[in-house]
């Protein structure tokens, strides 16, 4: 490895994200990689060495220089102390898992050391689960996806130049399906008017008030509880979609909300015109064949119905709040919003990230994944799952990952708010399959 003199600035946008770290709310992704079969220790060490460490972020650490910040090269890193192997006494059930997971993802990562960690369980079912820990100040969703996807292959066995070759064309084609950038109209006029919109959200985003209390807002203990789904194909959404209208994040969206009012309904906690404000990231990356690190995203605070019971009748009213949401630039404010934070001192961005963290329940985030089977050091991807992190305050997440024709919906919790995320998995299952029976 080089010296620790081999350094770079920051991204404000990056500094913002590392200094949200709280006791209870460390500000790291999770991934999490289900194996059909056992994984092999060397092979594992080796795909890490040769494809994940090419990227420099997950060799440097995050240090202070002066007012600033900077990737430092970390002269003694050693991969052994990121990687961690378990095998627990019996093989592991889902529920197991997600317990385990939980008290991983509960853990702050080490701020002295590069900022990710990889644990394997190694008899996770018939195979592996592969658990994956990467600080949100290294890159966003969407970059961490192409970066795992590059240490798989799309066959079990490859040479090195037949395997560059096929990552080339993976990487171009996932490239090109998450490109969303929104960019300014071109014309002079219609910039005015863009601009002064973009004003108005600043504004707006500045002063939005607390989002309404129910049991989802509450004091955080820092103990996650994480849950999924069962695999969900995606022909069923595509069927709601084409009977029913709307975008595949319309159907998660009015899906979660559904299952949040279950939740809350069972509880005797309904109340009538009853909304709940989510986060909902929104990918503002150009198109980029190159795997670029960093965050170019922002997100946008989206009030969700939860009182209405019929699932219809709640993705129509969903629709048609993302539809105002999309033609407003207040997904590019809040992005400046979070750049202009990481020139603040430490004190002073903590306060204002707590204020943030008042105005929102929940955090939903949708990332397509590949298409086709992958293998990770020879064993074959069964399925992929992630939990997105939340700011403080925010003790609730759902995290819509595709993967083979079919999504997974991981939901993370503190068990502060709700102690048994399943509930959540089980609503959004049962409001999906209604939306399904529906449109048959």
């Amino acid at each position: 490895m080089t010296t620790d003199t081999a350094w770079e600035w920051a991204d404000w946008g990056d500094v913002t994200w590392a200094r949200m770290d709280t006791p209870t709310q460390p500000m790291v992704v999770t991934i999490m990689l289900l194996l059909a079969t056992p994984l092999d220790k060397e092979g594992l060490k080796a795909t890490l060495q040769n494809r994940l460490l090419s990227f420099a972020r997950f060799r440097q650490r995050l240090v202070k220089r002066g007012i600033r910040y900077a990737w430092v090269e970390d002269a003694t890193f050693d991969l052994n102390h990121h990687l961690e192997w378990r095998r627990l006494p019996e093989a592991v059930d889902q529920p197991a898992l997600e317990a385990l997971v939980g008290e991983i993802a509960s853990q702050p990562l080490d701020m002295g050391q590069p900022l990710w960690r990889c644990v394997v369980v190694e008899n996770a079912g018939a195979g592996s689960a592969v658990v994956f820990r990467v600080h949100h100040c290294i890159a966003d969703g969407i970059a961490l996806l192409r970066v795992f996807l590059a240490l798989a292959d799309r066959v079990p066995c490859l040479d090195e130049a037949s395997a560059a070759l096929e990552e080339r064309r993976k990487q171009a084609r996932l490239a090109a399906k998450t490109t969303k950038a929104i960019k300014p109209p071109p014309s002079g006029l219609e910039r005015v008017r863009w601009g002064a919109a973009f004003v108005t959200a600043l504004l707006r985003q500045a002063g939005l008030l607390p989002d309404t209390r129910t049991l989802l807002r509450g004091p955080l203990n820092g103990r996650k509880r994480m849950a999924w789904t069962a695999p969900i194909p995606l022909s069923d959404i595509a069927d709601i979609r084409q009977r029913l209208g709307g975008r595949v994040n319309d159907v998660m969206l009015t899906a979660v909300a559904g299952a949040v009012g279950r939740y809350l309904r069972a509880r005797g906690e309904m109340r009538p015109g009853l909304t709940a404000r989510w986060v909902v990231p929104v990918n503002l990356r150009p198109y980029q064949e190159e795997i670029q690190l960093g965050n170019e995203f922002a997100v946008i605070f989206l009030n969700l119905p939860l009182d209405i019971p019929d699932p219809v009748t709640r993705l129509a009213a969903v629709r048609a709040r993302m539809e105002r949401v999309k033609t407003s630039p207040e997904a590019v404010a809040n992005r400046t919003l979070i750049r202009l934070v990481g020139h603040l001192p430490d004190r002073l961005e903590r306060w204002i990230i707590r204020l943030f963290g008042t105005k929102a329940t929940a955090v939903l985030t949708n990332v397509p994944g590949p298409e086709e089977t992958l293998y990770l050091a020879g064993a074959p991807v069964a399925r992929g799952l992630a939990w997105v992190p939340q700011i403080t305050g925010i003790g609730v997440g759902f995290c819509v990952l595709s993967y083979v024709g079919a999504i997974t919906v991981g939901v993370t919790t503190d068990s502060g708010i709700v102690a048994e995320p399943g509930e959540l998995v089980a609503g959004f299952e049962a409001e999906i399959a209604e939306l399904a029976s529906r449109v048959r």
